[in-house]
């Protein structure tokens, strides 16, 4: 289930709460009394605030994105569906137009939902694909006001086609810095050494540093997960493009 910062964090929160649990027999006995115990756990009552904080504007932001990537990705496939049937209205004549939209669709689902690593050539491919329509809309002989209409509303989609193409590529690249991830582990690692300080060394206490360890580490692949709205357990659908596609069928 873990990838990434989750094992990290896991490694390192349950290494510091068995860390705790040695430390705690190596005090000396004055150091075991309540007010020392008070006095760490006031102390690290502060980092555990300032790590809910931190968390709880990871995941604001975090599910700020994922809902951000989801509306863009139903913009983008109704922007394909509507350009689709402009492009239509001409007939037979725009049906290299059609075949070609179709075709950047396709790249356009593998290029999000894929996992190639070299994402800026993949965006410039699908980019050069569009501007190749958008030349052939402009080429393209037309006689009635209703044709100007037409195809004056085709360019126009492709414009916010375009748009909406390279905010769907920020979005692959858009990552919480990696500071924020080091600082949070490192703050949970702490309160979880403090926590396992003054424990006693029996079975249940460690089976409680494991579901605990398990769970914050858990929250944090989530985090994560949506973080990266195209990978993940937690991923925006590609159900619309596809939708889109299979409307775009000759």
């Amino acid at each position: 289930m873990f990838t990434g910062i989750g094992l990290v964090a896991f490694c390192c929160i349950f290494g510091a709460s068995v860390a705790g649990l040695f430390l705690g027999r190596l005090l000396p006995r004055d150091h075991h009394e309540r007010p020392t115990q008070k006095t760490v756990q006031a102390v690290m009552s502060i980092v555990g605030l300032l790590a809910a904080l931190v968390l709880g504007l990871m995941v604001a932001s975090a599910k700020s994105n994922l809902d951000t990537a989801a509306r863009e990705v139903e913009q983008f496939s109704s922007g394909l569906i509507l350009l689709d049937r402009e492009a239509a209205h001409f007939g037979a004549e725009t049906a290299p137009i059609r075949d070609l939209l179709r075709l950047f669709t396709e790249e356009k689902i593998a290029q999000t939902w894929g996992t190639s690593a070299n994402t800026i050539a993949d965006h410039l491919r699908t980019v050069a694909m569009l501007d190749d329509i958008q030349e052939r809309l402009r080429a393209f002989s037309v006689q009635s006001d209703a044709d100007k209409l037409a195809r004056k509303a085709a360019l126009r989609l492709v414009a916010d086609l375009k748009l909406n193409s390279r905010l769907l590529a920020v979005q692959q690249d858009n990552r919480t810095p990696r500071a924020f991830w080091f600082v949070i582990v490192f703050w949970l690692s702490a309160l979880f050494l403090s926590f396992a300080l003054f424990a006693p060394s029996n079975a249940t206490v460690v089976v409680a540093l494991v579901v605990a360890s398990f769970s914050v580490s858990a929250a944090l692949n989530l985090i994560v997960d949506m973080d990266h709205p195209f990978a993940g357990y937690i991923h925006v659908s590609k159900a619309p493009m596809e939708q889109a596609l299979s409307q775009m069928k000759p």
